[in-house]
């Protein structure tokens, strides 16, 4: 996770920039017409296949950092390849898919999986999640878009899918890195017995980890940025949503008798269990849940994260969300159907909350405030469970970077808080060796030295 997280710094916070943005009226790309013109079709040398950024407008080296294998910016090209493994093979086997690379539960997210009649010469599914799975069919836009007065506008009414747009992005990204409503785009529970890997997003540094242009002044004319710790609130706010709409979906948020178990706090229920009378449970109390153990718990790292943008920022709107959270909480121990408006009664003020964000200005004071908050031991003990724990430290990362970035912070300051940086990021290097404890006195300890600032 350190190396992943530490990539958050390419990417600049400037706080100068209009929120602005386009809500996109284009089809979402698997949904859209337009045949598929396939990797090879961006890769000229002239294009986007240089092997260093050495572009006027853009870096023309976005291929090779897509396909870079010693980074994380190459995931999307190796998702396919994934499926391939022993571990992907089995996976699939052990869900009942068969083979991985043909299984539409695989492919939904692993590649993009169009269907056969808008797949152009040179498409290949075995390329993975590629150019076209997040910016459109390049039908309309790819003989002109680099053209002598071609503007970003233009390209989206041709067919570009303005991933620019940060709610655009959001929910793209959540569809395989969360789940939606498409058919086969959703890790249930008993995939992830099946050996699939816990999900995780977080959108700013994903945004980051993926990154493969440069925002800079060209790119702030051409397009819509609203900065790093904006987008970070924001994605909050729609990933919550997605969740809470998707759970009370009675497609999705129940399977047989049980409730669909995947929108549950993973480490609420998967902690050791003790094989003696000597050894002592590991479950902890959380002041933000209160349900006692053995409870499955609804995952509630992302309402957490909202916690603390909601009480700094709009500190009238604090109690409701608390309130709203709480209630959430407390039905999935009375039924399905009383579960399932709380719900959704949480979806939809998160989206006001995204609204309201989108809004609203991320001064320095501010979000000096809420990573404060974020370190804060009052909500530093709701991070009892690893999810919680994990978009904390992302939390920390993103908001110390972004203000080296803006000049807020000095990076000599960054330097100083290395050890107990480096500490929280050991924290919850993996699931099963988190350690609550050590994470709250990492954070103690990188708060005592904000505050001063």
């Amino acid at each position: 996770m350190r190396e992943y997280i530490r990539y958050a710094v390419v990417v600049a916070f400037l706080t100068a920039v209009m929120s602005g943005g386009h809500a996109s009226a284009q089809m979402h790309p698997l949904d859209a017409a337009g045949e598929i013109q396939g990797v090879a079709s961006c890769a000229g040398s002239t294009c986007h296949s240089r092997q260093t950024a050495s572009g006027a407008t853009v870096r023309q080296n976005e291929l090779v950092i897509w396909q870079d294998p010693s980074r994380s910016s190459g995931a999307h090209s190796r998702a396919y390849q994934v499926l391939l493994t022993k571990q992907g093979e089995a996976i699939s086997r052990l869900a009942g898919f068969g083979r991985a690379e043909q299984a539409p539960e695989c492919l939904s997210c692993h590649a993009f999986n169009v269907s056969e009649d808008r797949r152009g010469e040179q498409f290949r599914l075995s390329e993975g999640v590629t150019c076209e799975a997040c910016h459109g069919s390049a039908k309309g836009w790819l003989s002109t878009h680099y053209a002598v007065g071609a503007t970003h506008e233009g390209n989206v009414a041709n067919g570009l899918y303005p991933v620019d747009d940060v709610e655009v992005r959001a929910n793209l990204c959540l569809d395989c890195h969360y789940g939606s409503e498409r058919p086969d785009q959703f890790v249930t529970h008993r995939i992830m017995g099946a050996g699939h890997p816990r999900m995780s997003f977080e959108l700013e540094l994903f945004t980051a980890l993926q990154q493969h242009h440069t925002v800079d002044a060209d790119y702030l004319e051409r397009k819509s940025y609203i900065g790093s710790i904006k987008t970070w609130a924001v994605g909050q706010a729609i990933s919550m949503s997605r969740t809470a709409r998707l759970f009370a979906d009675d497609d999705y948020g129940e399977d047989g008798l049980f409730p669909e178990l995947y929108f549950f706090d993973c480490h609420a229920c998967h902690q050791a269990i003790p094989t003696d009378r000597q050894t002592l449970a590991s479950w902890q109390a959380n002041p933000g849940r209160p349900l006692g153990p053995g409870v499955p718990i609804f995952s509630d790292s992302n309402l957490i994260m909202l916690k603390a943008a909601v009480w700094e920022l709009m500190p009238e709107r604090g109690a409701e969300l608390d309130r709203i959270g709480a209630r959430l909480h407390a039905t999935t121990r009375v039924g399905r159907e009383p579960a399932a408006e709380a719900a959704l009664a949480l979806a939809d003020y998160s989206d006001s909350l995204k609204d309201a964000f989108m809004a609203a200005e991320f001064d320095n004071r501010t979000s000096m405030a809420i990573l404060n908050r974020i370190l804060d031991s009052a909500l530093a003990s709701q991070y009892t469970n690893y999810a919680a724990g994990e978009q904390a430290v992302i939390a920390v990362d993103v908001f110390l970077n972004a203000m080296v970035m803006d000049g807020t912070l000095d990076e000599a300051v960054l330097d100083q808080l290395a050890p107990e940086i480096d500490s929280a990021f050991d924290a919850v290097q993996t699931p099963n060796t988190y350690d609550p404890g050590r994470l709250r006195s990492a954070l103690m300890a990188i708060a005592q030295e904000t505050r001063r600032l």
